[in-house]
């Protein structure tokens, strides 16, 4: 085993970075007030590592990695959780992630320990378990593309990458998770599901000798699968503003979403645009809170950069998102956002707007991490995709430095002065009569 890291965050929680032989990565970080601990398994895989003919796998895989293994019964391993004082067990998956959780108390880490390198390389792929699992993936598959959210997500993710995989569906498309054959998933498993495409992270009250010890016993024997498959290289830059228009029949109102591209997550210029984000629409003092939501144009309004949000290793997206007032256009909510961000590279950024910026970056780096599951993601997430736990610090540590010139340089180069793919979600002739 190798030390690659030791650390606190925020003065508050000491960590170890640590690493096997066979590529497994742990993170283990210690809360000593906390009897109970969060235990989080990221496997480097999401659906931007499939092929064509895997879209919709990295999904189905996080239901099928709850049934059965060569060691315990379908059932079993939310039984055994639930009764170890479990709760919270749960899987997600993203664009280059797909994460498996659960808090429990911190004696039974051990257990757990057993439960995940078990279905790490013993999972049981039958045609029975399969066929049970489909028909609960193709109805959520259904659930989401009847859902006005997920249409004007999945719209906005295929026109701003016309090649780069986020541009599908994290589910997959229901033609194609429904021709799924085992050797498919055979295939899959064996591809991504190994220790050196995991990154274990523990957090809460534990004795590290003993929990080191635990994590040889389950994982140090494991053979290494193989590695993870480059990142797709990013789209071309956008050459003209594109205009997208959709309908759908369960909505009464208009929304808008504004898209620029991000230079991605490792970018020295991510930190002044996670600072624009902030200061465009941080609170119910923001420019953009203030123009539309306070005037009676929207009932919301958010700027976010989701290289960030997301954790995405790629490239990413700059998002301004405006849900309109009944009877408002996404024509007038453009308008207005256009309206701030002119404000904004002509007179610049008022001192105290600034300053009320720089205290909620401040800020957020103490609210959002309030549990042991929520420092776990943070640290792991950042771990996983960046190679480094410590990277969200850094660029907290960075937006924190930024000056009002940076900011309204990225908002020209970036958002106000280049070309933006605008998307416009709007209620269908059905939802008027």
């Amino acid at each position: 085993m190798e030390l690659l890291l030791e650390s606190t965050l925020m003065d508050a929680y000491p960590f170890k970075h640590v690493r096997w032989e066979n590529g497994l990565e742990a993170l283990l970080i210690h809360n000593p007030i906390s009897p109970v601990a969060a235990y989080l398994t990221h496997y480097s895989v999401g659906s931007a590592q499939e092929t064509d003919r895997q879209r919709g796998l990295a999904h189905f895989f996080e239901h099928m990695m709850f049934r059965e293994t060569e060691t315990l019964r379908d059932g079993d391993f939310d039984r055994i959780i639930a009764e170890s004082g479990g709760v919270g067990l749960n899987a997600f998956t993203s664009y280059d992630t797909t994460a498996y959780h659960v808090n429990v108390p911190s004696s039974k880490l051990e257990r757990v320990i057993e439960l995940e390198a078990d279905r790490m390389v013993n999972l049981v792929l039958s045609p029975e378990l399969i066929e049970r699992e489909r028909g609960a993936v193709l109805g959520e598959i259904q659930m989401y593309k009847d859902m006005p959210s997920e249409q004007l997500w999945n719209t906005v993710m295929e026109s701003a990458f016309p090649a780069h995989p986020y541009r599908h569906p994290i589910v997959g498309y229901r033609e194609q998770v429904a021709a799924f054959e085992i050797e498919d998933f055979a295939a899959f498993y064996r591809a991504h599901y190994a220790p050196n495409r995991a990154f274990v992270v523990i957090a809460g009250q534990f004795d590290e000798p003993a929990l080191l010890q635990a994590l040889e016993r389950g994982y140090g024997s494991l053979e290494p699968g193989l590695p993870r498959p480059a990142d797709a290289p990013p789209d071309p830059p956008l050459a003209e503003t594109r205009r997208v228009n959709i309908h759908h029949d369960k909505i009464t109102t208009d929304s808008l979403v504004i898209v620029a591209a991000a230079p991605g997550m490792r970018d020295p210029d991510i930190p002044a645009l996670q600072a624009l984000s902030v200061l465009l629409s941080g609170g119910q003092s923001s420019p953009l809170y203030r123009r539309l939501v306070l005037e009676g144009l929207a009932t919301h309004a958010s700027a976010t950069v989701l290289d960030v949000d997301w954790m995405l290793s790629s490239p990413g997206l700059f998002l301004i998102e405006v849900g309109m007032q009944h009877g408002i256009s996404a024509e007038q909510g453009e308008r207005a956002v256009d309206e701030v961000l002119d404000r904004i590279h002509s007179e610049g950024i008022a001192p105290e707007e600034f300053e009320r910026t720089a205290n909620q970056v401040h800020l957020s780096r103490y609210t959002g991490l309030r549990s042991n599951m929520a420092v776990a993601r943070y640290l792991g997430g950042f771990g996983v995709v960046c190679g480094d736990p410590l990277f969200g610090e850094r660029l907290a540590e960075e937006m924190e430095r930024v000056t009002p010139d940076q900011v309204i340089d990225v908002l020209e180069r970036y958002v106000r002065g280049a070309p933006r793919v605008v998307v416009v979600q709007s209620p269908s002739e059905a939802a008027h009569r």
